[in-house]
């Protein structure tokens, strides 16, 4: 509830400030979902993008209880919950501590496949009057892993800098780019990582992605002991830094990759 405040004195200064009643608040937001769907005798799907950020949350235990408390008995209404961090999510719904265990099917998207992006690319360059062949649209993909966001940004940067058709040198150029765009970022990953956590990514730069554990591998990269691997997945994976898919271990950044191996003079392999 709102509250104004303004003393007798002329002089005095006037406050504002909001108060909040003995009813906790947010419980009608929460169930006007349901509300509106029985109202208007309708089924309702409530679509909420970057879910996993409850996770960073005060109180994070206690709200998530209050959600699924409230959303597991709508049925009229369909909760789908989306976000790009896939160790979150399995954390999220799959662990039995966690409040939103078992609360629904949890589904990993695939990327887009390159046939698809190639003639989505070249039309939208049709379609302005420039024209990207086959070749440097798939190269576009190729480049940045199928990677969505990426491929949407390399393919921008390549169309403001053709006038007509696409070529080598714009496509260099463009990449040249979109490296720079994001090297504060980069620069600011490094800068937090330890000697042990560079190394590793130093491997799988350079084409580890798995069985890092083999003496030749620990001692090449300069891991420390095998013992030391686990721990140098967990915290590179909390950072958000690899990917771990059935213990296959991949850059969750593929700019971020190429930007590294550039950084640090890496022999780049697939």
């Amino acid at each position: 509830m709102p509250k104004i405040s303004i003393g007798p004195d002329p002089a005095s200064e006037i406050s504002f400030s909001i108060e909040f009643t003995d009813r906790q608040p947010g419980e009608e937001v929460l169930n006007l979902p349901q509300k509106i769907a029985s109202d208007k005798n309708i089924q309702i799907v409530v679509c909420i993008d970057e879910f996993q950020q409850i996770a960073e949350f005060d109180g994070e235990a206690w709200f998530q209880k209050k959600l699924r408390s409230h959303w597991q008995l709508q049925n009229n209404v369909t909760y789908c919950l989306y976000g790009s961090k896939k160790h979150i999510f399995s954390r999220l719904f799959s662990r039995q501590s966690e409040p939103f265990y078992k609360f629904g099917d949890l589904i990993f998207l695939q990327k887009i496949p390159s046939s698809e992006w190639i003639s989505f690319i070249c039309k939208r360059f049709e379609l302005t009057g420039k024209k990207i062949s086959g070749y440097f649209a798939e190269k576009i993909c190729q480049t940045v892993d199928n990677h969505s966001s990426y491929v949407q940004q390399l393919s921008w940067l390549v169309w403001i800098k053709t006038t007509v058709e696409v070529t080598d040198e714009i496509y260099e150029a463009a990449k040249t780019d979109l490296l720079n765009q994001n090297s504060s970022l980069y620069y600011r990953y490094v800068e937090e990582l330890t000697a042990y956590q560079l190394n590793f990514l130093r491997a799988v730069a350079e084409g580890i992605h798995k069985e890092f554990n083999k003496k030749d591998i620990l001692k090449k990269y300069v891991l420390g002991t095998s013992a030391n691997i686990g721990r140098l997945k967990q915290s590179l994976e909390n950072k958000e830094h690899i990917d771990n898919t059935n213990g296959i271990i991949t850059f969750d950044d593929p700019v971020f990759r190429l930007w590294f191996v550039k950084q640090f003079k890496l022999q780049l392999s697939t």
